[in-house]
């Protein structure tokens, strides 16, 4: 008899936009188990939902504020606190940009207060993801801050826990500059849970390669980034009027989208620039930003000072996602080479840019570059601005008719390889060998 798993997935949101974790919920329920997601509260979110794949949603109140590193202080104290190291009290993270003059000897100390919130955090997060799902067989985690989370919820109940590993953290973002020493014991930590899970995951094939090197562990089963078949019935790249109505844009102007998190070191402020570029300056085109993240008030400045150039709207649910996208002329997945992460992974704005049938730029000298080559998807190129700027010209200089061949080819590939559907088989299988394990 074939045994049907208890699985908990524990998000490290409030799971609004998380379209990766969505579809392993899906994935695991179509499988035949009972899946609950864990997210984190938050203003205005409903404390629990009914999703239409049948995975349950709970949003577990937690306290996300930096300075809870602070307790057991009174709540005054820690205001004072945050305001003398410069950051809001009721902050959630620290804001992006680099510092400068005198505040830069409080960054550091701001830094390890972030750190310390987050490891004081897992155990009131385990606490409540225990709470919430005591009979779970299997924890699911796909973020580093989660993992520990996940690690002590099993020993506690018993359970398993499986870890998608969606980034090489400690070669990511602010924690790819942090001191080398750091770094190494976040490694050491990483590879401990990592030996203990009953099954890993990864976004890429050079992801999973190198996770197996660095960890000495096996090498995780391979899931890519990838949506479900979108309009299969309709092999041609379909189109859609969503982001040209939200613009009131004119049907023939060209519009290039880059949507997902608005944070740095992804390319968006150089995108940004590359619309003051002599190849596309003197041209029609707008630069579509479709997101959410810290960069959201700057990035809106700019658009202030390009009217009619440059649009910032927020994110719209990952179900609507892909019509939004299949507006746009042009996709800017961007993704700069400069950690070993950012060459290593596959974002979800590439594949779900494919699916919509619309052209890609990326980052050379990534597997972003390596995926769009090979299969004929669009345009590599540095990001800087005149790159962008030549790069995006190239994609929309050609005639109609070329075009609209590329955006078939671009269709094509997503639908015959690069489909959800194709790529969920080696979850549903790990799973599949994990409740045959059952005791």
């Amino acid at each position: 008899m074939t045994v049907r798993l208890r699985v908990a997935i524990v998000a490290a949101n409030t799971f609004e936009y998380d379209s990766r974790l969505l579809r392993t919920a899906s994935a695991l329920v179509g499988a035949g188990h009972t899946v609950t997601i864990l997210g984190l509260a938050g203003p205005g979110l409903p404390e629990r939902e009914q999703l239409p794949s049948g995975a349950a949603l709970m949003r577990l109140p937690l306290d996300r504020r930096v300075t809870s590193a602070f307790r057991p202080l009174p709540q005054r104290a820690r205001r004072l606190l945050a305001r003398v190291l410069g950051f809001d009290p009721e902050a959630t993270q620290l804001p992006p940009g680099r510092p400068h003059g005198l505040d830069r000897l409080r960054a550091p100390m701001r830094r390890v207060v972030e750190i310390a919130a987050h490891a004081r955090r897992v155990g009131p997060w385990a606490d409540a993801v225990v709470g919430a799902a005591p009979g779970a067989d299997v924890f699911h985690a796909k973020a580093l801050i989660a993992l520990p989370v996940v690690h002590a919820a099993a020993r506690r109940t018993g359970a398993r826990f499986v870890y998608d590993v969606a980034d090489i953290h400690t070669e990511a973002a602010r924690l790819a500059r942090m001191p080398g020493g750091f770094r190494a014991l976040v490694r050491r930590r990483e590879a401990a849970w990592m030996r203990a899970a009953a099954g890993l995951m990864a976004v890429s094939d050079a992801v999973a390669r190198e996770v197996a090197r660095r960890f000495a562990v096996p090498e995780p089963v391979v899931m890519l980034n990838c949506p479900p078949r979108w309009r299969p019935e309709d092999p041609e790249p379909p189109r859609s009027d969503r982001l040209r109505a939200a613009l009131g844009a004119a049907d023939g102007r060209p519009l290039v989208i880059y949507q997902g998190g608005f944070s740095v070191d992804r390319g968006i402020e150089e995108l940004v620039a590359a619309l003051d570029e002599p190849g596309l300056r003197d041209r029609p085109v707008a630069v579509v930003l479709l997101g959410y993240g810290r960069l959201r008030d700057s990035l809106r400045e700019e658009a202030a000072r390009r009217p009619g150039r440059l649009y910032v709207l927020d994110a719209v649910p990952p179900g609507e996602l892909l019509e939004w996208t299949a507006s746009a002329d042009v996709s800017f997945v961007g993704q700069p080479p400069r950690t070993l992460n950012q060459r290593l992974n596959l974002a979800n704005k590439l594949f779900e840019s494919m699916m919509a049938g619309v052209p890609v730029i990326v980052a050379q000298e990534t597997e972003h570059c390596r995926l769009v080559t090979a299969e004929g998807l669009g345009r590599c190129c540095e990001v800087a601005p005149s790159a962008i700027a030549t790069a995006i010209a190239a994609l929309l200089d050609p005639p109609p008719e070329a075009r609209a061949a590329l955006r078939a080819r671009v269709r094509r590939a997503a639908l015959e390889r690069y489909a959800w559907e194709i790529q969920q088989t080696g979850l549903v299988a790990l799973y599949g060998r994990l409740a045959e394990t059952a005791s």
